[in-house]
């Protein structure tokens, strides 16, 4: 069981870096946004996230006095929801635009997605996932 956590943490790793690398990378760029990746780190961030926390659920499911904080479970949920609909918006925003339009109205959905992504980088790691 302990291997499949880990390999779905690396996942859930890798799915971080697919949002806030091409927000750190295109932050001022004027064109040419990745919504692809950020999607796609989107999609994998819901799935391994629900995947790690049903994981602890089994995990801590023998010890009565422990449990997963669900409070932080559902903000961590909402937050990458909203991501992840912001980076759909997105992406088909982007796929609509001809090659004259400009890319830049796209900028403030990369700034959000990106921005929430960081902040439940934060609610992840200051917020106790385990109740006593």
């Amino acid at each position: 069981m302990e291997l499949v956590r880990d390999i779905s943490l690396i996942v859930h790793f890798i799915g971080l870096a697919l949002i806030i690398g091409p927000f750190i990378v295109q932050m001022r760029a004027h064109s040419g946004h990745f919504f692809g990746w950020v999607l796609t780190g989107a999609s994998i961030q819901l799935v391994t996230g629900l995947l790690l926390t049903g994981l602890a659920e089994m995990r801590l499911a023998d010890d009565p006095d422990m449990a997963v904080n669900h409070a932080k479970i559902a903000v961590k949920t909402v937050i990458a929801l909203v991501i992840f609909i912001v980076a759909l918006v997105a992406y088909r925003k982007q796929k609509k635009l001809t090659s004259g339009d400009n890319e830049r109205s796209l900028l403030p959905l990369l700034h959000t997605a990106g921005a929430l992504a960081v902040a439940n980088t934060v609610i992840a790691v200051v917020w106790s996932g385990v109740v006593r």
